[in-house]
């Protein structure tokens, strides 16, 4: 069975692949919001892994509570115990061609609010849970450091690790893993 690192290296494999940056280049210079693509990606990725063997059950759009409304991304089971995922998309360029400041999107109420995800993820009824942040093309390591700081103030209580390094990855795309550590 795979642990939580050998997935996330399983999802870096996939998109770093030269096949899929060249499609994240395509969807960069045109400033498309490509979530459900990433996602679609994501699943695929995550049904071979479980023909393999190598994970358990997963499902996507997954209900946090039975009786609930409120949904994850995806749910898979690792080793027996269940990891909960969100995924959002983070283009840093405009349709229009103008750069997009990540910033942008970890804004409360925004297009793309990671918060409401964290939130949500605190929810969980068991297991871990993370959320996948796909950033292309990879944002500027200053810029970045310094949002993911101000953004870490701004949201206390609640607080996250980055589990990633902006370095690890090519100038096409960032997968930036948020790993939630604690809350309200």
């Amino acid at each position: 069975m795979t642990d939580r690192s050998s997935l996330i290296t399983a999802v870096d494999a996939h998109f770093l692949a030269p096949e899929a940056l060249a499609r994240v280049r395509l969807f960069s210079r045109l400033g498309r919001d490509v979530e459900g693509w990433f996602k679609g990606e994501l699943a695929y990725v995550f049904d071979s892994l479980r023909r393999e063997g190598a994970i358990g059950e997963w499902r996507a759009n997954v209900p946090l509570r039975e009786d609930g409304r409120q949904r994850c991304d995806f749910r898979i089971v690792l080793s027996g115990e269940p990891l909960w995922l969100e995924v959002k998309a983070l283009p840093q360029r405009s349709s229009s061609g103008g750069r997009v400041d990540p910033g942008f999107f970890l804004q409360k109420g925004g297009p793309g609010d990671v918060t409401e995800d964290l939130v949500k993820l605190m929810r969980v009824p068991d297991g871990e849970s993370l959320v996948l942040l796909f950033a292309y093309p990879r944002p500027d390591p200053a810029g970045w450091s310094e949002i993911m700081s101000a953004y870490a103030r701004r949201i206390t209580p609640i607080s996250f690790r980055e589990e990633s390094r902006l370095d690890d990855y090519p100038e096409e795309l960032y997968v930036c893993k948020l790993s939630l550590e604690g809350g309200f």
